[in-house]
């Protein structure tokens, strides 16, 4: 088995999955500490042998993540504002992903990427076009729920493990690889159903669902608002009740569900240190709407 890093691997998945014009984030995880270092540079340097001998020590002792999607040239952080541009839709089947993968392909256009991250678990990518980072989110919100994947790898801003690259989540570490199903294939969001499967059955006319999802979107969309001006949490600094008051605020506050909240938070989460894993920090939210004394959408009914 694979012991280190295959960089001829990561580079073509770097050079076929993005436009060489890109900036794309490079985040490296400790395994012992759970450090975060993250570098936001142009795909086409990231390829190049000073990144390719850096990243090969670094994931000697840390997992190497890569941006689904492209951002702003000249940012420093890795938040839904500073998507630049859709280059794909995104699943992460998190359990049971033999099984589940054959429906997927059923239901939807051939995956451009299928990644293996570790046993039982794949991350899709569809290459895409003219695809906006609302609707990108509402589309891989839907499918998660519909297709029981991770409804918590739903941001424009998500990462994935860099094929190529080792998974030290294992002893000893496993290599995670990737397929090329459709690579030159590049899809329109029209492509993918965004209210319901192709073979659900239709529980209310389009009018109706359309208002639904926009008054939902709303919601979020302030929420997230609102938690751009709070400071992130800080590990050592009562970090653990900071955070879980400020779920109270926008799990109760603006009464959104678990995986709204996440949407929601997802760039105050980057802005911890560190950020908190998508489970735990789902598990605070539903502590919050559950024990949380906020009252129950006091600050979605006080109006702009």
């Amino acid at each position: 088995m694979t012991t280190h890093a295959d960089w001829a691997t990561a580079e073509q998945f770097l050079r076929t999955a993005f436009e060489k014009d890109d900036w794309i984030a490079v985040v490296m995880k400790a395994t012992d500490t759970g450090r975060v270092i993250q570098r936001i540079a142009p795909a086409q340097a990231v390829v190049s042998p000073p990144w390719s001998g850096w990243l090969r020590v670094m994931n000697n002792r840390c997992h190497v993540y890569v941006s689904v999607n492209a951002l702003t040239p000249g940012r420093r952080e890795r938040t839904t504002a500073a998507v630049a541009a859709i280059r794909h839709l995104f699943l992460d089947i998190d359990h049971d992903a033999v099984r589940i993968l054959p429906v997927i392909e059923q239901q939807l256009p051939t995956p451009s990427f299928v990644v293996r991250a570790s046993p039982g678990r794949y991350q899709l990518l569809w290459r895409v076009r003219s695809c906006s980072v609302i609707e990108a989110e509402r589309i891989q919100k839907h499918l998660a729920r519909n297709l029981k994947t991770d409804t918590a790898a739903t941001p424009a801003a998500q990462t994935l493990r860099l094929p190529g690259f080792m998974n030290p989540k294992y002893t000893p570490a496993i290599p995670v690889s990737v397929e090329y199903r459709a690579p030159s294939a590049i899809y329109e969001p029209m492509e993918f159903p965004h209210d319901r499967m192709p073979s659900a059955a239709v529980s209310a006319p389009p009018r109706v669902r359309t208002q639904v999802h926009a008054r939902e979107g709303l919601a979020v969309e302030r929420a997230r608002r609102y938690v751009a001006r709070i400071p992130g949490a800080i590990a050592g600094n009562s970090g653990d009740v900071w955070t879980f008051r400020v779920c109270c605020r926008v799990a109760r506050g603006f009464d959104l569900d678990g995986d709204q909240a996440l949407l929601a938070l997802s760039d105050w989460n980057a802005r911890c240190d560190p950020p908190w894993p998508a489970q735990e920090l789902l598990a605070k939210i539903q502590h919050a709407r559950r024990y949380g004394r906020e009252p129950m959408g006091g600050l979605r009914d006080a109006g702009p």
